[in-house]
């Protein structure tokens, strides 16, 4: 067939499995929910609203190549000032393209060793960055994961004719892209090429993910030229070492190549060395059971909310002293969410002239699109809402469906949140006024016993914080 015929075919393929969303679709997704002009709670609830994703954001921003610049990071909103917008963005959209992938891999084995040697190579293009001091690791991990893509739709989409390119080169007398051009008369990089023009990928990542040829004379004259060359030494070292070939193999061509590529031997070896962790974590992951996903925290108040409240606040503080009330909202907002294991949690805050409380920031399934519909009047009404805001302390409802409170939940919250059984208030006051309120609940989880006086009191200064700044911006009178 021709190059037009096989693109054709592959495109209406695509969009024609209907058992997970299209690729296109995942990428289209990143670039048009994060962006340079997110706000960073906006960037925030879109990271949690994947709870795989985020618990990767986190687990990044603690690894070695960002600990110097952040800490500990036990927030996404936390972890996004650390690592930055870019980094976020490539990050998810690494994410997106490993999980759309990942979905049915296990029920193909080609797929799965595919799938296997993408994660690797792209493991050991984050490890080289690590090792060299290059800040922007994301953006080489994704070229050299979206390197291995057009292999990858190949395996998916026509699985007859990879069986047939892999005969082909089975035997490494024809490479796999002169046998990808033999049998469907087009190379991967021309796949890849087609494929980022279409999904409107940026064009450093598009020019990336190109496989790059060094001979002794290379000369690498842009970064793009860089990353593609990284992506395609890390990925035949990632497949020499799944084909379990000795050091000397794997090694050879990345130290053949370092001086070029501005790395140095222990550079590469400390790769190599990390690459070879991931591989025996995905096995002894495989062994013990295929295919299951993490699962967020169980709901309900934990054992230790006191201390995670304790530790919440004291970060906030350290973090938030110069920070703006937008800028620090979401921190303490997810903070708030993390150390109570809230299922949803929302910030509602009062316009002056309208004298209304609305919900402007959200965390938790759904809340994004709930937000419009939290809202109410500054002026008293009997209510769980406005007695919260004159209460001394945060208010804990233990269960909303008891007939001795019921009649106090608004009826815009209940239509909002209808299966939530527990939910705090916290007001944040300024001047003995309440300006905003926190809104956490344990969906259908109720939670028995309520708060601690102490918890209550820890939950009240997390939200205090916004009340500081608040005061911070304030003219002074």
């Amino acid at each position: 067939m021709t190059k037009q015929q096989f693109l054709d075919q592959l495109w209406d393929r695509m969009a024609q499995k209907g058992d997970f969303p299209t690729l296109q679709y995942c990428i289209d997704n990143v670039f048009k929910t994060l962006n340079n002009d997110m706000s960073i709670g906006e960037m925030a609830g879109t990271v949690l609203s994947d709870f795989s994703l985020s618990q990767k954001v986190i687990r990044l921003a603690n690894s070695a190549m960002y600990r110097s610049f952040g800490g500990d990071v036990t927030t996404v909103s936390r972890a996004i000032m650390v690592l930055g917008v870019d980094t976020i963005t490539h990050l998810t959209l690494g994410v997106q393209v490993l999980d759309f992938f990942q979905g049915v891999a296990p029920n193909r084995p080609q797929a799965g060793r595919a799938l296997k040697q993408a994660i690797m190579a792209g493991e050991i293009t984050r490890a080289l960055n690590d090792a060299r001091g290059i800040l922007g690791g994301e953006e080489g991990v994704v070229c050299t994961l979206m390197h291995h893509v057009s292999r990858l739709v190949v395996i998916f989409y026509f699985p007859d004719e990879w069986d047939r390119i892999a005969k082909l080169s089975a035997d490494g007398v024809m490479s796999e892209s002169d046998a990808c051009r033999e049998v469907i008369g087009i190379s991967f990089d021309e796949i890849a090429k087609a494929a980022a023009f279409r999904w409107r990928l940026p064009t450093l990542i598009a020019d990336g993910m190109l496989g790059r040829n060094l001979g002794d004379d290379t000369v690498l004259e842009s970064h793009a030229d860089w990353l593609g060359a990284v992506a395609s030494l890390s990925s035949g070292a990632a497949a020499s070492m799944l084909a379990e070939q000795p050091d000397e193999i794997v090694l050879g061509p990345l130290l053949a190549h370092a001086q070029r590529l501005g790395l140095e031997a222990p550079h590469v070896n400390a790769a190599i060395q990390q690459a070879g962790k991931l591989m025996t974590t995905m096995a002894r992951s495989e062994a013990q059971e295929s295919g299951v996903r993490s699962a967020p925290e169980e709901g309900g108040k934990r054992a230790d909310t006191l201390m995670r409240l304790q530790h919440a606040l004291a970060e906030v503080r350290q973090e938030g002293a110069g920070m703006t009330v937008s800028q620090l909202a979401p921190l303490v907002l997810e903070s708030a969410m993390r150390a109570l294991n809230f299922s949803h949690c929302f910030l509602m805050l009062l316009h002056p002239t309208t004298k209304r409380f609305g919900a402007r920031l959200g965390f938790g399934d759904g809340m994004r699109d709930k937000l419009d519909q939290l809202s109410f009047e500054e002026g008293f009404v009997p209510d769980m809402f406005h007695f919260a805001m004159i209460a001394p302390q945060p208010l804990l409802i233990e269960d909303l469906s008891d007939k001795a409170v019921s009649h106090r939940v608004p009826r815009w919250y209940r239509d909002a949140m209808p299966d939530t059984r527990s939910v705090l208030l916290i007001p944040v006051k300024v001047r003995n006024r309440c300006v905003a309120m926190i809104c956490g609940d344990w969906g259908t989880t109720r939670i028995a016993g309520g708060l601690t006086k102490n918890e209550l009191a820890a939950a009240g200064e997390l939200a205090g914080e916004i009340a500081t700044a608040v005061l911070r911006s304030a003219p002074q009178r």
